[in-house]
């Protein structure tokens, strides 16, 4: 059995994110930070706060790896 992709070796993964310079709508916080995502429908850049959770921008793209992602849902009638 071969393997594509080795053990890590760190205990946890992360997701780098980015302070945005914007202001939460819903609480009216400036904690608002951006990542890449995977959801059902693939990968995605949100822009969400770190306070209250509020969803202010969701955008589809590529995968953060380099290798293409198509969702199980496109197949799906």
């Amino acid at each position: 059995m071969t393997m594509l992709f080795g053990r890590p070796a760190e205990p946890e993964r992360t997701v780098v994110r980015t302070d945005l310079d914007e202001t939460c709508p819903a609480c009216g916080s400036t904690a608002v930070q951006g990542y890449p995502l995977l959801e059902v429908t693939g990968w995605c850049l949100v822009a969400r706060c770190a306070d209250c959770l509020h969803v202010l921008r969701r955008e589809p793209s590529p995968t953060p790896f380099g290798f293409s992602y198509v969702p199980y849902s496109v197949h799906l009638r």
